[in-house]
């Protein structure tokens, strides 16, 4: 038999885990066993579901108290699919054309989906978006690491270069210096 966890539950009834607890709690007091997990969390049935939509039933629609309505969904006369098939009225309305349509819980249902497989289209499209975006920064850091390295290697070989000329000058400041003064430059007091 497949459980169901309280979360989930609470989520399916519009509850606060906390009023699920509530509610569970004054069912467990009447009689009902609701399992409970090697954690001692209570895990629900469906048909520990339908009760609980029954009991919320009573109580929202006849203004039953939870006491009166827990009591009531307990006892062995109890049959929460007749109880839950009068609401049955209020989701199938007539249109225009005389044509039965069920609304309320099947086009929400509907439209909870749609919108569900709306936005897992949108999350898919987000996720490639950000794929393709991921892809040209890694290109785009390639290039720059590229053209890094080749600013870093042209440095290199222009200091090389500027290293060899001031060498160059170093060698001819150094001949200029060396180089016997003429008669004429001795004459005119030049070098």
């Amino acid at each position: 038999m497949e459980r169901i966890s309280a979360k989930i539950v609470a989520e399916m009834l519009g509850f606060t885990t906390t009023n699920l607890k509530h509610y569970a709690a004054l069912l467990e007091q009447n009689g009902l066993e609701i399992y409970r997990n090697s954690r001692n969390h209570r895990e629900y049935t469906q048909d520990d579901v339908k009760i609980l939509k029954a009991m919320q039933y009573l109580n929202r629609e006849k203004s039953m108290s939870l006491d009166d309505a827990a009591i009531k969904v307990t006892s062995s006369d109890f049959d929460s699919d007749a109880l839950l098939s009068q609401q049955l009225p209020q989701i199938v309305a007539q249109n225009d054309a005389n044509i039965s349509v069920v609304k309320q819980e099947s086009d929400s249902a509907l439209r909870i989906l749609a919108e569900l497989s709306t936005l897992l289209a949108e999350q898919k499209a987000i996720r490639e978006e950000l794929i393709a975006r991921d892809k040209l920064q890694i290109e785009f850091m390639s290039t720059i690491d590229g053209k890094l390295a080749q600013q870093a290697e042209a440095m290199k070989e222009q200091a090389a270069t500027i290293e060899a000329i001031n060498m160059e000058l170093e060698t001819l400041r150094k001949q200029q210096e060396e180089k016997p003064t003429s008669f004429w430059g001795r004459l005119f007091g030049r070098k």
